[in-house]
C-alpha cells in the first residue's frame, strides 16, 4: 500500500480519464479494427479506475484482486476523436458539423451528470467524498466549468473533465475548416497547438506558476491538444497530405508533450505503440487484410466488439463515480473483491448501454432532424 501511495503522490489530483468517441459511423459501416481500438481503450480506462485508482484514493474501497497502473486509454480515445473529426468535418458545413458533434456529445453528458449526482448523493456512504457534492457542483458540471473553477466546483465525476476539452477542440477544428487563412496553414496551426503549450510550460511553469496560467493551459484543455492533433495528423498522412517523416516528427513531439504535461504517471511508450496501431488501421482496409490478425475475426466476437464500441461513450460517462459507489457499498457488506470489481464493471456497461439507447441516440436523431430542415 505504501508503494501505491507513493505512486499516487507523484500525480496531480486529476487522474487519467477517458473520453469516448462522440460521433462514429454506424455499426454496419465501421471497420472492426477501429472498434477493437475503441473497446480496448475504454476497457483500459475502466479497469484502471476500478482496480487501482478507486482503492488508492477512496478510503472505503479495499485493494482489488489486481491493480492496473498504466493509464493510456483516455489518451488513445482523444487521438481517435481527433482522427474521426478530420474524417467527418468535410461532410458538412463547419458550423453544422460542430452542431452535430455537440448533439452527440452533450445530451448524454447532461443526463450522466444528473444521474451520477443523484446516485452518489442518495446512496453514497458518509465516508465517500462524492456523497457531499452540492448543487453548486451540479450546476458547475452542467455548465462545463469544473476545470475553470477548481476551488469552487468539484467534479461530479472526474472523467467529465474531457467534455470541455472536446468541446473546445471541436470548436477549434470547425474554425480551422471555416476560415481559409487558417485552413491554408493547417500544419502551422497543428504544430503551434503542440509546441506552444510545451514552450509555455518549460518557460513560465517550471516552479510555482500563477493560477491564471495553470487554468489557461490545463483548465482550457490546451495541455491535451497534442492528442487531438495526433489524430488529425494521422488522417493527413493516411490521405497523403503529409509525409511519413513529417508524421513521425509530429507524433514524436506529441509523445514529448504527453510526457511533460500532467497528470504525471502516463505511459508514453504504451501510447506510442497504440499510435502505430492507429496508423495501421488508418492505412488498412481492415486489420485482417493487413496481416495484423491471423484470420478474420469470428462473427460472434466481432458483433460483441461492435456492440461494446457502440455504447463506449455511455460506458465512459457512467463508469467512474458510480463504479466507486458500487465497490464501496459491496465492500462494506463483505463481498469478495473479485465480485465487487466485476459488479462495478458490469454496472458501467449496463448503465452505459441504457444511456446510449435511451438518451444519446434518440437525442442525436431528434436534434439532427431539426438541423437538416
Amino acid at each position: 500500500m505504501a508503494m501505491v501511495t507513493q505512486w499516487w503522490d507523484t500525480r496531480r489530483k486529476q487522474p487519467e480519464p477517458a473520453p469516448a468517441m462522440p460521433e462514429s459511423p454506424s455499426a454496419s459501416s465501421r471497420r472492426i479494427g477501429w472498434d477493437i481500438l475503441r473497446v480496448a481503450a475504454v476497457g483500459e480506462v475502466v479497469v484502471f479506475h476500478m482496480s487501482f485508482l478507486g482503492p488508492a484514493t477512496k478510503p472505503g474501497i479495499p485493494p482489488a484482486p489486481f491493480a492496473w497502473t498504466h493509464p493510456c486509454g483516455a489518451s488513445v480515445l482523444l487521438v481517435l476523436s481527433g482522427y474521426f473529426a478530420a474524417v467527418t468535418v468535410r461532410k458538412h458545413a463547419p458550423l453544422r458539423w460542430l452542431a452535430r458533434r455537440l448533439a452527440r456529445l452533450l445530451p448524454a453528458y447532461f443526463v450522466a451528470v444528473a444521474v451520477t449526482f443523484a446516485l452518489v448523493r442518495l446512496l453514497g456512504p458518509e465516508d465517500l467524498d462524492l456523497h457531499h457534492l452540492t448543487l453548486t457542483d451540479l450546476a458547475g458540471n452542467l455548465l462545463l466549468l469544473q476545470q475553470l473553477l477548481p476551488g469552487h466546483v468539484r467534479f461530479v465525476d472526474v472523467s467529465f473533465w474531457t467534455l470541455p476539452v472536446q468541446v473546445a477542440g471541436f470548436a477549434a477544428i470547425a474554425l480551422l475548416a471555416r476560415l481559409r487563412p487558417l485552413r491554408d496553414h493547417a500544419l502551422v496551426v497543428l504544430w503551434a497547438a503542440v509546441a506552444a503549450p510545451l514552450l509555455i510550460r518549460w518557460t513560465w511553469m517550471a516552479d510555482n506558476p500563477p493560477t491564471w496560467l495553470v487554468l489557461a493551459i490545463e483548465g482550457t484543455g490546451l495541455a491535451r491538444a497534442h492528442l487531438l492533433v495526433a489524430g488529425v495528423a494521422i488522417w493527413m498522412w493516411a490521405n497523403r497530405r503529409i509525409s511519413a517523416v513529417h508524421l513521425a516528427t509530429l507524433l514524436t513531439a506529441t509523445l514529448v508533450a504527453h510526457k511533460v504535461h500532467p497528470p504525471y504517471g502516463n505511459s508514453p511508450m504504451l501510447l506510442g505503440v497504440v499510435l502505430l496501431l492507429i496508423c495501421l488501421a488508418a492505412k488498412s482496409r481492415d486489420w485482417a487484410a493487413a496481416g495484423t490478425l491471423p484470420i478474420p475475426a469470428p462473427r460472434w466476437p466481432a458483433r460483441s466488439i461492435q456492440w461494446l464500441a457502440g455504447c463506449s461513450y455511455g460506458v465512459y460517462l457512467m463508469h467512474q463515480s458510480i463504479g466507486y459507489l458500487v465497490e464501496e457499498l459491496l465492500a462494506q457488506r463483505g463481498v469478495d473483491p473479485r465480485i465487487w470489481l466485476a459488479a462495478a464493471i458490469a454496472t458501467a456497461v449496463a448503465l452505459g448501454w441504457a444511456l446510449t439507447v435511451y438518451v444519446e441516440r434518440p437525442a442525436f436523431a431528434w436534434i439532427t432532424r431539426r438541423l437538416d430542415r
